[in-house]
């Protein structure tokens, strides 16, 4: 079953909100013709339906967590950050494809829940999470019904912050190339609040984030 990554944190108020296997890790698909790279924005301009969350720090750069996430959804921590899964968005892994090419196509959901396995690391001044067994998110329109990656970066607060610093980046691996969902997926933009100092964006799946310096769609630097 295939595996993911991602960032997420530790305490945090939430203020607003809720509403598969792992062989070989999948790399999204280069769109024929590149779409313009889509800059991480002010949390302003966030769709409405978007988690709000305050997360406070305090946990350690290196750590890992076992979470279950089912049918209901939830809001789950690891170091951190944050992931916020609303109900009846997870995928079954034992039906439903997987792969670049279905992360918008339907899928049967989770009857039962899952257990999550997540590893958070620091490495070459980015925070990688990676998550087993990887999981696809049912498709929809409504932000609401959106699972959101949440993230302390708390260095974002400001009123001179380069957003684009804060951009949460696809990781193949802990450490691995990253890759700009965004060239061919604008719903996936980044967002940074730089009054509480978070970033997050939408996840259409399990399969590794970083959140990386620099604007470039892709990075083969092994930090991204």
């Amino acid at each position: 079953m295939r595996r993911t990554s991602w960032f997420t944190t530790g305490p945090l108020l939430l203020l607003a909100a809720l509403a598969g296997c792992r062989d070989g890790v999948v790399s999204p698909v280069a769109s024929p013709i590149e779409a313009p790279f889509t800059a991480p924005a002010p949390v302003s301009l966030a769709p409405q339906g978007r988690p709000t969350l305050d997360l406070n720090g305090g946990s350690p750069d290196s750590t890992s967590t076992d979470f279950y996430v089912g049918p209901s959804g939830g809001i789950f921590f690891t170091g951190n950050h944050a992931v916020v899964i609303p109900s009846q968005s997870v995928c079954d892994p034992a039906t439903s494809s997987y792969g670049p090419s279905t992360w918008d196509s339907p899928c049967s959901l989770i009857q039962a829940p899952l257990r999550v396995h997540a590893e958070v690391r620091r490495a070459n001044g980015k925070v990688w999470v990676d998550f087993t067994p990887s999981l696809r998110f049912a498709p929809s329109s409504n932000p609401a019904k959106w699972v959101w990656m949440v993230m302390y970066t708390p260095s974002a607060t400001g009123s001179n912050v380069d957003l684009s610093t804060y951009n949460i980046l696809w990781a193949e691996t802990l450490g691995g190339r990253t890759v700009d969902e965004t060239l061919t997926d604008s719903s996936l933009r980044t967002y940074v609040d730089t009054l509480s100092g978070v970033s997050l964006r939408r996840i259409k799946h399990f399969s590794g984030y970083a959140y990386a310096e620099g604007r470039d769609g892709t990075s083969d630097d092994g930090g991204g």
